[in-house]
């Protein structure tokens, strides 16, 4: 079996077993991981992984984007945040700058450790 099949079923594995709250904490962790190796990969002038990075980041926003359920206030509003992210994930591609990075990170991070707590406070009350 390659390589490329096991990492498929072992990723099936995981999402099969994992509810859909985890899998929006775990989306967010690649978003913020590709900021993270773009930030880096700009500053060392790996201009052609900064470049997969921030793509990478920008199919993460627009899962992120497509999921939200719009019958909601809240999703609206992400909405227009998750457009305003895909913006600054483009003009840092282009312009190959980290700006636009430096100030998505924390608030991309605020998002993810927000949807965390709300996991531990769902299972918390199911207890």
């Amino acid at each position: 079996m390659s390589y490329a099949s096991r990492a498929s079923m072992a990723y099936k594995s995981t999402a099969v077993q994992t509810s859909n709250e985890k899998l929006v904490v775990m989306l967010y962790d690649g978003w913020l991981s590709a900021l993270e190796i773009a930030k880096d990969a700009i500053e060392t002038g790996d201009l052609a992984r900064a470049h997969t990075q921030l793509v990478k980041a920008q199919n993460i926003v627009n899962e992120l984007n497509n999921t939200l359920d719009m019958q909601y206030e809240v999703s609206k509003q992400l909405r227009q945040l998750y457009e305003f992210f895909l913006r600054q994930l483009v003009e840092a591609n282009v312009q190959k700058s980290v700006q636009p990075i430096v100030e998505q990170y924390p608030i991309v991070k605020g998002l993810r450790d927000t949807w965390e707590q709300a996991i531990k406070q769902l299972g918390a009350s199911m207890v």
